[in-house]
């Protein structure tokens, strides 16, 4: 299972550089990596500390005054613990401090469509996916770990699923996943994968597990599903079928009223933005046969305008 994230934030200068000098700081230490994951983030406090100072910024008047040294101290506490033994319920004080309220529906759930997510929510001016809320943006695509049997953090390698299930970053994606689930109302949005080889819903991963478990049947009024495909296939899922008849189902059983779309028209279109070319991209457009209406219709305007100019034209000779 795969660490959740969405889209990295702009990070400033300096920090990008030191970023991009890492892979030859890790692979100069890869001889005494531990886990198979990557290390702790070089700078893990202030990128932490920053996002979220500008993330509160943009939430509303009553919601703005967020403590992000109360909400880095509540954090950082997993810091000190066994990179193995870090627990979702170690994020509960976090996520206290953090969450905010979630616009009604504007949730959107996903699977396998990271970036076709992230660029159609445009930063929450369409859609709040779960990296858009501050305790999931805070998090995104960064990693921590404490050493293992000694103090301070690892720069080189933490654990991944792989190699432990109680890491530190997969518990805090179980912990923001379940909070989104609980704060999310009205209708729900699902993007699935419909090109994914393995399946567009996958049975065990962060939707199956930490998500749809703990959906707010009272406050939710129903749930769309959108299987998007690659442009140019392949077309391995569909609505109907496969793990998706699987989703479907298991919402039906749970008592949710839902719909299904093959490739919804206006995430397609985003798509089809870098493939315009593509036969997959053809739209059939209702301007050709209006355009061909035109003609007759501007001399059928024609005619009934020069009429009644030429009897007046008449007219006026005969006098």
């Amino acid at each position: 299972m795969a660490a959740r994230g969405c889209e990295p934030s702009r990070l400033p200068l300096p920090v990008l550089l030191l970023l991009l000098l890492l892979p030859l700081l890790r692979a100069a230490g890869a001889a005494g990596a531990r886990w198979s994951g990557e290390g702790t983030s070089p700078l893990l406090q202030s990128i932490f500390l920053g996002r979220c100072a500008e993330y509160s910024s943009l939430l509303g008047t009553e919601e703005r005054n967020k403590n992000c040294t109360a909400i880095w101290e509540a954090f950082k506490v997993v810091l000190d613990k066994d990179p193995c033994s870090v627990f979702p319920s170690d994020y509960d004080l976090f996520i206290n401090l953090s969450r905010h309220s979630i616009p009604r529906d504007k949730s959107l759930f996903w699977e396998n469509n990271q970036l076709l997510v992230t660029s159609y929510a445009e930063n929450t001016r369409r859609f709040t996916p779960l990296c858009d809320v501050l305790y999931g943006r805070i998090g995104d695509f960064l990693s921590w770990c404490r050493q293992t049997n000694a103090s301070g953090l690892d720069y080189q390698s933490c654990p991944t699923a792989e190699d432990c299930e109680n890491n530190p970053v997969d518990s805090y994606w179980k912990r923001a996943s379940i909070q989104y689930s609980k704060d999310s109302s009205g209708v729900i949005y699902v993007m699935l994968n419909g090109s994914e080889p393995t399946g567009a819903y996958p049975v065990k991963g962060f939707f199956a597990d930490f998500e749809i478990p703990h959906f707010q049947k009272d406050k939710i009024t129903r749930i769309e599903i959108w299987v998007m495909h690659e442009i140019g296939g392949p077309n391995v899922e569909s609505c109907g079928e496969g793990s998706v008849k699987v989703l479907e189902e298991r919402l039906e059983e749970m008592g949710f009223q839902y719909s299904c779309i093959n490739d919804y028209l206006p995430v397609k279109l985003l798509k089809c933005v870098d493939h315009s070319t593509h036969p997959d991209c053809a739209l059939k457009s209702a301007a050709a046969p209006t355009q061909q209406e035109v003609p007759s219709l501007y001399a059928e305007q024609s005619a009934s305008l020069i009429i009644p100019l030429l009897v007046a034209v008449a007219s006026v000779a005969q006098k």
